[in-house]
């Protein structure tokens, strides 16, 4: 469907949805992050192991799996965004077929 076609309200909900999305992803690259960011430290700067994550790959690794979380999540809303518009295009066709049969 055209995006002329879709109704402002319709494409509101779409941009909220997809933020949505993204903040989603967002919490969960973060969470990932955390969880094997804190396993990773631990087991290379403890023991015989010399200091080998500074702060700012710490930093670095969290951004990065903070941006694959968003990366993720938007492309899925989107997939189903643009499952959601072909299914409304499709009642819409039916529709207007059905009015010309009828009239």
């Amino acid at each position: 469907m055209p995006i002329a076609q879709v109704s402002p309200e319709r494409i509101e909900q779409i941009n909220s949805k997809l933020l949505n999305a993204g903040a989603i992803g967002f919490l969960k690259g973060t969470i990932v992050a955390l969880a094997s960011g804190t396993y990773l430290s631990y087991k290379y700067n403890h023991g015989p192991n010399k200091r080998v994550f500074l702060p700012q790959m710490k930093v670095g690794y969290f951004i990065a799996w903070g941006i694959v979380g968003i990366t993720f999540a938007v492309e899925n809303a989107k997939i189903s965004v643009t499952k959601d518009l072909a299914e409304e295009e499709n009642l819409k066709r039916e529709q207007y077929f059905q009015q010309g049969l009828e009239g």
